[in-house]
């Protein structure tokens, strides 16, 4: 339809709608204000096509490539955002020359086009860089160097100039002649962003040194923090507690204060075994001929025992007996230090410390194999004439006959 025809069918709906006994100024303010209606609707009706065929089209780039940016794009909705500035864009084309007899309304409705175009540009960088961290999670890299924290700031950049841009529509100023003046208001920002920018800092400091990283376990004593850590932001840092509660730590905290990281145990080969038994001194004795044959039996290389210490005590046998059982297990890191020895004697008894690496992460099977070997100790300690030390209290107690 041309202009010219336009303003012959406008011309037409406001005769009509002054025959119909409406007056000459309201007729042609709902000729002007249906148009732009109309227009609007043309707009919408626009948006909701280019939307169909963008995720048309993106579906399809899915289906066919083996990329995960169309998929994260297509779910973050980046490129459908991006088609609200279509209603925008046209609306600001067609308006004033639609209802020019009215600049007032004119102004007012510009303004809030702009607005209304600054809010998805912020929208869509927002969602796009979403999609950057999703993709970045997708890396190993992620866990030990998280990009959450810088995600934020950029977000909080992105927030700050999008607000200087809403702030100079509104007032009708230049955003440099606002950015000027924010110099002034440097002490309010960084009261107002004091956790972010401790935060920002503190998670460079965590990131270049690699004191902590996603699945790592650590202990915060001062906030009573005990677990594995699951999320790394800008501003805090979440703690699955072994009790399964969270704790949510400033970032800037693990800088200020003593933590202890567990994860360098198990890359250094295992957690360590560090437990002893004490044994009863009055027990100990040189091993008689009839022990080093029951140990000849068990295909122990008693001989080269022997011949170490031609003067080996039951508890010396025993040590290399225990020494010898750890390295055949394939739990014990035997790359690392593996070793029994005596503690300084004490009035009770001499402790037998076991000294090693135990290869498995998972905590349970740490604690299980833990408890399995001193039971084994407990048990074995007879066979080589051998007692654990234990205090008994002067009171006997003897359990009561079933009646």
């Amino acid at each position: 339809m041309t202009k010219e025809a336009a303003l012959t069918l406008s011309e037409k709906f406001k005769n009509l709608l002054i025959n119909w006994g409406m007056n000459q100024t309201w007729s042609e303010y709902i000729v002007d204000f249906s148009v732009l209606v109309i227009i609007l609707f043309l707009s919408i009706i626009i948006y909701y096509i280019a939307k169909y065929i963008i995720n048309r089209i993106l579906t399809r780039l899915v289906a066919r490539s083996k990329s995960k940016w169309y998929a994260y794009l297509l779910k973050s909705k980046v490129f459908t955002r991006l088609a609200l500035m279509i209603p925008a864009l046209i609306m600001k084309v067609f308006v004033e020359s639609i209802i020019a007899p009215y600049p007032a309304v004119v102004k007012y409705i510009q303004l809030g086009i702009n607005l209304f175009i600054v809010f998805v540009i912020l929208y869509v960088i927002s969602s796009f860089l979403n999609v950057v961290h999703r993709i970045y999670n997708d890396f190993e890299v992620s866990n030990s160097k998280p990009i959450k924290g810088y995600i934020q700031i950029a977000k909080i950049f992105l927030y700050v100039i999008g607000g200087i841009i809403v702030i100079s529509i509104l007032v009708g100023k230049s955003p440099l002649s606002l950015l000027a003046g924010l110099g002034a208001m440097s002490a309010i920002i960084m009261l107002i962003f004091k956790d972010s920018i401790l935060g920002f800092v503190a998670g460079i400091q965590l990131s270049g040194n690699k004191s902590v990283k996603i699945g790592d376990w650590i202990s915060i004593p001062k906030f009573n923090a005990d677990g594995t850590v699951f999320d790394i932001s800008l501003v805090t840092i979440k703690i699955r507690n072994f009790d399964h509660s969270v704790s949510h730590v400033p970032t800037y905290a693990l800088i200020s204060n003593d933590f202890q990281n567990w994860c360098s145990m198990t890359e250094a080969g295992g957690r360590r075994m560090k437990m002893s038994f004490t044994v009863d001194i009055r027990t100990i004795h040189f091993a008689d001929q009839p022990l080093i044959d029951d140990l000849k039996k068990r295909d122990l290389p008693i001989d080269n025992w022997m011949s170490e210490n031609t003067k080996m005590t039951n508890l010396g046998l025993f040590r290399r007996y225990l020494l010898t059982y750890l390295q055949k297990l394939p739990v014990i890191n035997t790359d690392a230090t593996l070793m029994i020895r005596q503690m300084p004697s004490s009035e009770n008894g001499i402790p037998v410390e076991v000294y090693g690496y135990f290869r498995p992460p998972d905590w349970v099977e740490f604690e299980n194999f833990q408890s399995d070997l001193f039971e084994l100790i407990f048990a074995t300690l007879p066979e080589f004439g051998l007692a654990a030390f234990q205090r008994f209290s002067n009171e006997i107690i003897t359990p009561e006959s079933p009646s």
